[in-house]
């Protein structure tokens, strides 16, 4: 970190699946320098990743996720476009401190509506895909 270096663009992920984003900075001239966030907090965590319906905005762009633990309700909105040609990846991460609860999740869908998301447990992935409502 204290080595200077000509970056541009800049992206976070979880690279290796721990539940904390790590972070990718490309250089002019050189490699992506890779920047592993790995910490042994005990703090817990919640991923969230949505899938649209159709064919019309599949990658659920614009959606918002409500969460609430510990008390404490947080949104994000699924906006993958951070920084001078890159994309972060469209899977949310929650931070949940010392819960080990999700005591309640939503989906604000583009389309006005919610779904709302039971969650077994912290530390996971969950996976949330938008139902197509019936044919009339």
């Amino acid at each position: 970190m204290a080595q200077p270096i000509v970056g541009r663009g800049a992206v976070y992920a979880d690279l290796d699946g721990d539940g904390d984003l790590d972070l990718v900075v490309t250089q002019i001239g050189g490699p992506p320098l890779v920047l592993r966030n790995d910490q042994a907090s005990g703090n817990h965590w919640l991923r969230v990743r949505l899938e649209g319906a159709g064919k019309v905005n599949r990658d659920a762009i614009g959606s918002w996720v409500e969460l609430t633990a510990g008390g404490i309700t947080q949104r994000q909105q699924v906006v993958p476009t951070r920084s001078y040609l890159s994309q972060v990846e469209r899977t949310i991460t929650f931070g949940l401190g010392n819960a080990e609860q999700v005591e309640k999740l939503v989906v604000h869908w583009t389309d006005g509506t919610t779904t709302n998301v039971d969650v077994p447990s912290a530390n996971r992935v969950v996976e949330v895909r938008k139902q197509t409502p019936p044919a009339q």
